[in-house]
């Protein structure tokens, strides 16, 4: 089975902006490809498609913008670092993180524990990467920001480990909906 999580997918110029922020390739730093870049919704783990996406059909949130507003990173107890560009707790994203959520807890599975930090993975550093490397890339983009990016679907992704890099593929779009008047 695949392991599977919901997802905003990013427009291109969002991406194609995100990318310019990377850092350059060095040895042990995996760069994000632009085609992989998301801000991902909620993880499930191993699960079967079709029972997955049932109760996502029926979630209900009209259209929304992000902002897409600093950068960061987070160290891992391995010594890794994951170099991220933010994303703000907007009512829209926030309202689409809860209804995905209950329409999960509600079909059976459980819902993550961890508080919900928004973000956009754009390369992550093996141990012993220079520690330079992240605090010159939280440094130079302290303060990025981009307009706000339109957002009308989420997807159901599935996530494969090839030779050890994580590669995403949407599996199933589900549309927001407008409010009703």
């Amino acid at each position: 089975m695949p392991k599977l999580f919901t997802a905003i997918e990013l427009p291109e110029p969002a991406r194609a902006a995100l990318a310019s922020l990377q850092p350059p390739p060095t040895p042990g730093t995996r760069i994000v490809t632009p085609d992989q870049m998301h801000v991902t919704l909620h993880f499930f783990g191993e699960a079967d498609v079709d029972r997955v996406a049932a109760p996502l059909v029926k979630v209900r949130v009209p259209p929304f913008e992000l902002t897409l507003r600093g950068v960061g990173r987070f160290a891992s107890a391995e010594n890794t670092t994951t170099l991220w560009a933010g994303v703000e707790k907007g009512p829209g994203l926030l309202a689409l993180h809860e209804a995905v959520g209950a329409a999960i807890v509600d079909a059976g599975f459980r819902k993550e524990q961890r508080p919900y930090n928004p973000h956009i993975t754009l390369a992550r550093c093996e141990a012993g990467t220079p520690a330079r490397l992240p605090e010159e890339f939280c440094s130079k983009h302290a303060t990025f920001a981009l307009p706000a990016v339109p957002v009308s679907a989420f997807w159901l992704y599935s996530s494969t480990l090839i030779d050890g890099i994580p590669r995403y593929q949407r599996v199933r779009a589900f549309e927001l909906t407008p409010n009703e008047r």
